[in-house]
């Protein structure tokens, strides 16, 4: 069990998340255009324009935070592949915060790898 405090659900389902998100406002966008050119199987009245802006942000908000989410999985798994001890050491500011960003199960990881290296 670890000591470290758990993190908030935006962190620890960042993925699942930002997907949902992604793919509601695209849902969202094409229901709103649909409904504009009066091709949707639901009228929406006078909200159409209101759709389609907050599905193009939402859209847009769980793209940019898919991408951040994947960019950072990515970073955390080639600095926590150094295989010499030094390598780690010298990335080890750069994974401790990836890890503090990322789902708990990253900083699990780094606490292996350090145990493995012995460092606390």
């Amino acid at each position: 069990m670890s000591l470290a405090m758990s993190k908030p659900v935006q962190v620890e389902r960042a993925a699942p998340l930002s997907i949902s998100m992604l793919v509601a406002g695209i849902a969202m966008v094409i229901a709103a255009i649909l409904a504009m050119y009066d091709v949707a199987f639901t009228e929406m009245g006078n909200w159409d324009w209101w759709v389609l802006i907050i599905g193009a942000l939402a859209a847009v908000v769980g793209g940019i935070w898919l991408a951040s989410y994947v960019m950072n999985v990515r970073k955390f798994r080639k600095l926590i592949a150094k295989p010499s001890k030094a390598a780690f050491i010298k990335e080890l500011d750069d994974l401790e915060y990836l890890a503090w960003r990322l789902p708990m199960k990253f900083e699990n990881e780094l606490m292996a790898k350090k145990k493995h290296f012995g460092l606390k």
